[in-house]
């Protein structure tokens, strides 16, 4: 994929807390690209360099990769709170419109208990969200092939093997005392 040549940055959305070796902060940032509304991963550099883009009088950004902000025919646009993150919802199944208005649908349960249609969408994010999912996936492999030199095994058997290495760790430097 070539560079787009239009890049208009307004604001860090997301911050990955992950620093290069110059100090710049890998974020997500919204903006535009080629005019068109998008997220931006991008190294956050706290100077003007020939490289960056939307110098603002503190920060300028390097750009790494882009997503549409575009909402689907039929869908529109959530925003979860929990997690700080967007998905689509169809039209239909979980939302009717009638008169500009957005009627949600519920579901009743066995306890006839109502709950939104839409609670664990997940499947369907957003620009935001695949931009924030993929600067966390991206933190993790480096974080991975920086320690190990190698990616780690996502196996089941893998995954609890560390998880019991790291308590057993956390264990021995709890009951260790400065004496």
């Amino acid at each position: 994929m070539a560079r787009p040549e239009e890049y208009t940055i307004e604001k860090t959305v997301w911050r990955s807390g992950r620093k290069n070796s110059y100090n710049d902060e890998l974020v997500v940032a919204k903006g535009t690209v080629n005019n068109q509304p998008c997220y931006v991963m991008a190294w956050e550099v706290g100077a003007d360099r020939p490289e960056t883009v939307s110098w603002n009088g503190k920060v300028s950004y390097f750009p790494r990769m882009h997503w549409l902000d575009e909402i689907p025919a039929g869908y529109i646009k959530i925003y979860n709170y929990t997690e700080d993150k967007e998905f689509f919802i169809k039209k239909d199944k979980h939302y009717i419109l009638q008169d500009n208005d957005v009627y949600v649908k519920f579901n009743k349960d066995t306890n006839n208990l109502y709950h939104p249609s839409f609670t664990n969408i997940t499947y369907n994010p957003a620009a935001k969200t695949k931009a924030i999912n993929y600067v966390m996936w991206f933190n993790e492999n480096a974080k991975q092939l920086d320690i190990y030199k190698r990616l780690l095994s996502t196996s089941k058997q893998a995954r609890k093997r560390r998880r019991k290495r790291a308590k057993k760790s956390l264990e021995k430097q709890i009951n260790t005392t400065n004496d």
